[in-house]
């Protein structure tokens, strides 16, 4: 009785080991599939790494002073224009190459109009106005900078609001040695394939189509794009948002006195949102509710520009006129931001961007 019930057993063991190797045969095939698929339609979801050495596959390359970009001396050349970008994580690239961020692209722009310019990125993620100030007077300011310009998104606002009592400086990681490991190793053997990507980001789209996500923000961690943008919940209290401009108004104030102390001007560019950009449905894929939003963040931010005396330009409509150039020229859709997301711009918006500054600064701003 024992052999038949074991025969039986084994029958049915069998039988299962089968239909699993089925299975996983199918999904193999599946993922090759639409792996395939994905590499020849959608190549922006292959390397799509993001770590102390990748943004989205690029490579961070931040030089030992801490700027991502080339090594530039501190002594400038004879009919050198040097450009220094500030900002967070939009201006230091989040998602593209070095040479694609706006600061790089503007010293082109000089280039091409017959300027001999070269620019330093000085923008950190995460970095709050304080610390941006903090960097400048300690060390890109003795890089003797003829254009200085801060690009302000939504987030450095709230940034700025959440590390308002920080007495500490965030260091710059990217200076600290790089760990080396097996795993980040075989990782980075890995990233050419697509369809991880593919499947992490349709599905967080998928999230927040159904519901299942959401734009609500955490009352005691006030972090995200929409805090600046006025944003209304019935368990935040109704007037985060004004004191957060409040408090970026006066600490852009102080890094204002920094750069004019030492004989500048500073320039104010503003980094609108995807969603308040453009009005389609895949300019919004995390479904925020724009009728929960009471603040034109970009006409705020002019208010205060002009209130401090500092030349400010919106680029909103200069990437929409980006977006709408390239459909004409190109024949192409550009997105204008990274594949889902709502802050960071591509190499098409930081272009846009730089195009709208040299309108601004161009003509007025000669090297000495």
């Amino acid at each position: 009785m024992s052999q038949i019930f074991n025969d039986k057993a084994i029958a049915n063991l069998k039988t299962t080991v089968r239909y699993i190797a089925v299975d996983l045969s199918k999904v193999l095939l599946a993922f090759v599939l639409l792996e395939a698929l994905l590499q020849v339609t959608a190549r922006e979801y292959t390397n799509n790494v993001f770590d102390r050495e990748f943004t989205a596959g690029h490579p961070i390359a931040v030089s030992s002073p801490g700027n991502r970009g080339p090594v530039v001396p501190i002594k400038k050349a004879p009919g050198e224009l040097r450009i220094l970008g500030m900002g967070d994580s939009t201006t230091f690239g989040t998602g593209i190459a070095a040479e694609d961020t706006w600061p790089a692209q503007l010293a082109t722009v000089f280039q091409k109009n017959g300027t001999k310019a070269t620019y330093i990125n000085s923008a950190l993620e995460g970095y709050s106005l304080k610390e941006i100030n903090n960097v400048y007077r300690n060390l890109w300011s003795q890089y003797q900078p003829d254009l200085v310009v801060l690009a302000v998104d939504n987030n450095l606002v709230s940034m700025t609001w959440f590390r308002r009592d920080d007495k500490s400086v965030t260091a710059n990681p990217y200076l600290e040695p790089i760990a080396k490991s097996k795993l980040a190793g075989l990782k980075n053997q890995f990233k050419i394939l697509a369809t991880p990507s593919w499947l992490k980001t349709n599905s967080q789209k998928c999230l927040y189509f159904l519901g299942l996500a959401n734009n609500n923000m955490k009352p005691d961690v006030p972090l995200g794009a929409t805090l600046a943008l006025g944003w209304q919940q019935a368990d935040f209290p109704p007037d985060v948002a004004e004191r957060a401009w409040k408090q970026f108004e006066t600490d852009l104030s102080v890094l204002r006195d920094s750069v004019v102390a030492d004989g500048r001007t500073l320039a104010v560019v503003y980094l609108p949102t995807r969603f308040m950009a453009f009005d389609g449905f895949s300019d919004n894929e995390q479904q925020v509710p724009r009728q929960r939003l009471t603040i034109d963040a970009g006409k705020r931010l002019g208010e205060i520009s002009k209130s401090l005396g500092l030349p400010y330009v919106d680029s909103t409509e200069g990437v929409r006129r980006g977006r709408s150039q390239i459909a004409q020229k190109e024949g192409r859709f550009a997105p204008m931001y990274i594949k889902f997301d709502t802050v960071h711009l591509d190499k098409d918006g930081h272009k846009a961007v730089a195009e709208d500054l040299f309108g601004l600064l161009g003509k007025s701003n000669q090297p000495q």
